[in-house]
């Protein structure tokens, strides 16, 4: 589409053919405005709406121009290519910008500019510089750069400058705010009035590149994105898993394909270059992005978009999973793990390892299963509930159709459990092991049946969570994961496969998540309720990380850490010095009550002023 086709019968007012420079960087239009100062505002004149103009109206621009107008602001949208203008004039009339104009004069008239071209500084700076001779002095403009700092803008964008961060533009809620240091309050105060008159909620935050929320979250998007490239796991398991493991409303990759590839791409190479635990881009958004799959704005990415969804292929076992199920353990996890057995109607036995602990956790079974009973409609005819038992009797073994082990999460134990299980437990039994961050084949190679083992990794609390990891060895046959699959579903959870590597999906992503995190926290950069409010509010995630390590604990946190550094088949950081440190003084979180990540770091905090104060005297 060429620029004589960009006319007001299109959607254009007569100011967007205003004669001017073409945009960026070139001398200014004689008859630009130029009135000093903000507009005044009149005791008792109606308000009129903010105009914001968006430069650049690529996938991020275009959604916040979307965003804008959908509130009612009266929004310039500025772009110096015709192909993106007039992919916003198709926009529908509650969404699309009252001006469209290839002309950087055109926001002269705003009262504040949205700077929303690609990531890399050089081109934000030329377009910053080129803005700067046509805005009112005075006027606020927001950069929606990422990974560059405002002090390296600021000389081509004027004193008056933000930096508006967030994950995504499709569905703004909240934004972390900087402020350049010589921005002036009456521009801060305009900045918060159209953010507030846009229903946006701003967070103050420091000029930090990758910020903070967004930062963090983009770490997890890539490695989810790393998984898919190695082939470990496919899209939809990964997205599923998060989903149900982790509480996202969408998954990791889904959310990759609603930022746009090449944004989020561009956006990632920025950050891996500045370090901080960041990793390049995974490939496959270079192969992506080669083959024009962008995400959403093009139908494709990762997944399909606009499109019904394949069915799910799965295998059929050859024969059932089977009736008899035994459970190995007697902790939080192998007692939950068999009520979920005995109210998916098998035949369920809790193996301990003496009768004092089988009998401790068959009290606890019982008062689930009576709980659980109480709760539902008890009218009509009821099922007889099937058999179950707590021992510490071998011999139950012998006649187990599937056994999961679930006893202590140390190497050694379940290997010498695996020896055993395949000396005593019938030819066909399916084995499993639901460790949650130990190679399967390591723990199970000792059983000498690789077709008939594999992991299934439940989440605690598993009468809960919804979700179970299926994770067959090199050498799982199609039948024992079939069989598998069928036993899970049985219980009503739903699956995803993946390969057996260190952390699996879920834990894969979380803990160095969760590690980056920490890393926020003892640099002294943020607090941990500012993080956890960021994240929860401009990330849209459940819980913040510093709520959810304390939920998790912090040994455990170090533990799965330190494996999935240890695993050669990733490429994770080592556990940052906060995280030993918490483990080390017994601040592990929930569990240790009062002595979590916060209690931790306000002790740490006030050691350090009294050290202070000791040594000026």
């Amino acid at each position: 589409m060429d620029e004589h086709a960009l006319s007001p019968e299109h959607g254009f007012t007569p100011e967007s053919a205003t004669e001017s420079a073409p945009f960026p960087g070139q001398a200014p239009s004689p008859e630009s405005a130029r009135t000093p100062g903000l507009d005044p505002v009149v005791p008792g004149a109606a308000p009129r709406p903010f105009t914001v103009a968006v430069v650049g109206l690529g996938g991020t621009g275009l959604a916040l121009a979307r965003r804008l107008t959908r509130a009612g602001l009266d929004v310039i949208g500025i772009d110096d290519d015709p192909g993106a203008l007039a992919g916003a004039l198709l926009l529908s009339p509650g969404e699309r910008p009252r001006t469209l104009t290839r002309f950087p004069a055109g926001a002269a008239a705003a009262d504040l500019v949205i700077e929303a071209v690609p990531e890399p500084p050089a081109l934000k700076r030329a377009v910053l510089a080129s803005l700067r001779e046509h805005l009112r002095p005075g006027t606020p403009v927001l950069t929606t750069a990422l990974t560059t700092p405002l002090a390296e803008l600021e000389e081509a964008a004027g004193p008056d400058l933000f930096a508006l961060r967030f994950l995504r533009a499709d569905a703004l809620a909240a934004v972390e705010l900087a402020r350049a240091p010589r921005a002036a309050d009456a521009a801060a105060a305009r900045v918060g009035e159209v953010l507030s008159a846009a229903g946006i909620k701003a967070h103050q935050v420091g000029d930090r590149a990758g910020s903070f929320a967004p930062g963090l979250l983009f770490g997890l998007l890539n490695q989810a994105a790393w998984m898919v490239h190695d082939g470990y796991a496919s899209a939809a398991d990964v997205d599923r898993a998060v989903r149900l493991g982790c509480g996202w409303s969408e998954g990791p990759l889904a959310a990759l394909d609603a930022i746009g590839l090449d944004t989020a791409r561009d956006i990632l190479a920025r950050l891996g270059d500045l370090g901080g635990g960041h990793r390049a881009p995974a490939p496959v958004l270079d192969e992506l992005v080669a083959q024009g799959a962008l995400g959403v704005k093009t139908g494709r990415g990762f997944h399909r978009h606009g499109a019904q969804p394949a069915p799910r292929r799965t295998v059929a076992p050859t024969a059932p999973p089977g009736c008899n199920v035994v459970v190995i353990g007697s902790g939080t996890m192998a007692t939950g793990i068999a009520e979920v057995c005995v109210r998916g109607g098998f035949r369920t036995t809790l193996l301990a390892r003496s009768q004092e602990k089988a009998a401790d956790a068959a009290e606890r079974i019982g008062f689930a299963l009576q709980r659980s009973a109480a709760r539902a409609d008890d009218t009509g005819p009821q099922d007889d509930p099937p058999r179950w038992t707590a021992t510490s009797d071998r011999s139950v073994l012998s006649g187990a159709d599937i056994v999961v082990e679930a006893v202590v999460e140390d190497l050694e134990v379940k290997r010498r459990l695996f020896a055993e299980l395949g000396r005593v437990c019938a030819p066909n039994t399916v084995l499993a092991t639901s460790s949650s961050s130990l190679s399967v084949g390591a723990c199970t190679e000792t059983a000498g049946r690789p077709a008939h083992v594999m992991g299934l990794h439940f989440f605690n609390p598993a009468p809960l969570m919804p979700l179970v990891e299926l994770v067959p060895g090199e050498r799982t046959s199609a039948h024992t994961l079939a069989r598998a699959r069928a036993l899970v579903e049985r219980l009503g959870k739903e699956t995803v496969e993946c390969g057996d590597r260190t952390g699996f999906i879920v834990n894969a992503l979380l803990f160095p998540y969760l590690n980056q995190a920490l890393d926020l926290l003892d640099a002294g950069t943020t607090t941990p309720a500012a993080l956890d409010l960021t994240v929860k509010s401009v990330g849209e995630q459940p819980l913040g990380p510093v709520r959810l390590l304390d939920t998790i604990g912090a040994d455990v946190a170090l533990e799965v850490q330190r494996r999935l550094h240890q695993d050669p088949r990733r490429r994770e950081q080592a556990p940052v010095p906060l995280l030993e440190q918490l483990v080390a003084t017994d601040h592990l979180g929930r569990k240790t009550a009062g002595k979590g990540v916060r209690a931790y770091l306000t002790a740490r905090a006030a050691e350090a002023a009294a050290a202070s104060a000791v040594a000026v005297v």
